[in-house]
């Protein structure tokens, strides 16, 4: 039995026993359909003596990125170095594109948010940044849209661009191109000047690579979004789909603008600071956080309208639990891209996290 692509959006749960029954050999007494994140299906599955969390990877053939091998193999490596914050790896599956791990019991941290738990997410990316040292970190490329330089950045903002279907004349998609025609596009344009300004002026080249010594592993799409509370209170973070080597600043910038972050702003200032802390030893950390943060933003604009692109409207829809009307998901993130354009806009010039 093959799950790939459009076969897993179908399984049933008598699908899933047969799955997990085979790969942990052991007997499955029940699953349930669990609530996954953007890119997987993810099943809790009860055995007679332990528990265990089966998530189901998206592929498709226009995305090259492996999921499922990127997540098991930094796990592995993660638990093997002794970190006990994550979910252990017990096995994978390449026939069934799954794999499996250590069910772990918490609920979402939801807005309930504290400077405890910053500094449990801040010594976390402080021990990776402890493992990029070690010769095994050598084992792993970069991150998954890792960028190195400003330029970079720019330019793959420029690639997102082209994969929405502006020749679309039906519905929602006027309003996505009028929206990146005339407040995307030249929001775009007034911050490539303004950082590569500032960043010169700063000292820093626009197409300059990053030191390898700067740059840090990462989970990539690392938050409180991707992480459960346990009952004695402490957090355990998942989903490393896109584990690798990254710049901190993109590290830094997207943990403050992923829209499902919900921190106060005091919080977002005292994550920066012990940030810039453990990063201090590269001497342009401020400057580049400062410089990259808005296009950083902009780019979390265009994430926010991948349901205007066919794939990644599959992907979503693999992962959802119901099927949802999506002419209304597109318009409601369209409004969300929106109002982030307009804060980018307020902010671009003033980092509102550096004090």
């Amino acid at each position: 039995m093959n799950t790939f692509l459009d076969n897993k959006s179908q399984m049933s749960e008598a699908d899933v026993i047969k799955i997990a029954s085979d790969c942990l050999q052991q007997k499955i007494n029940f699953v349930s359909k669990m609530g996954g994140g953007g890119n997987s299906k993810v099943y809790h599955v009860i055995c007679p003596a332990q528990e265990y969390a089966v998530k189901f990877y998206f592929q498709h053939p226009s995305d090259s990125r492996d999921r499922l091998g990127i997540e098991f193999k930094s796990l592995s490596f993660l638990w093997e170095q002794g970190l006990r914050v994550i979910p252990r790896p017990v096995t994978l599956s390449l026939e069934h594109q799954c794999a499996f791990y250590e069910f772990i019991k918490g609920t979402p941290p939801g807005r309930d948010i504290s400077q405890k738990d910053i500094d449990g997410a801040v010594y976390f990316l402080d021990i990776l940044r402890n493992f990029s040292a070690g010769a095994a970190s050598l084992n792993f490329s970069g991150a998954s849209e890792a960028f190195f330089s400003a330029k970079d950045i720019v330019n793959s903002l420029k690639v997102r661009l082209k994969r929405f279907r502006l020749e679309d004349n039906t519905g929602e998609h006027i309003a996505l191109r009028e929206y990146l025609q005339n407040d995307f596009l030249p929001l775009l344009e007034t911050i490539e000047a303004w950082s590569k300004k500032y960043l010169i002026g700063q000292g820093v080249l626009w197409g300059q690579e990053l030191p390898e010594q700067y740059r840090t592993l990462s989970p990539s799409d690392f938050g409180f979004h991707n992480a459960l509370r346990t009952s004695a209170g402490s957090m355990v973070f998942l989903d490393f789909e896109y584990f690798g080597w990254d710049d901190p600043t993109k590290l830094v910038s997207d943990f403050l603008w992923h829209p499902a972050m919900n921190m106060t702003e005091d919080l977002k200032m005292y994550f920066v600071y012990r940030m810039s802390m453990i990063f201090g030893n590269d001497p342009y950390f401020k400057a580049r956080l400062k410089g990259v943060f808005s296009l950083f933003g902009l780019k979390w604009c265009l994430i926010l309208l991948n349901e205007f692109i066919p794939t990644d409207l599959q992907r979503r829809d693999f992962a959802r639990s119901q099927a949802k009307n999506k002419t209304a998901v597109r318009l409601e993130q369209l409004v969300k891209a929106k109002r982030m354009s307009e804060k980018i806009k307020m902010i671009y010039k003033d980092f509102p996290y550096g004090s």
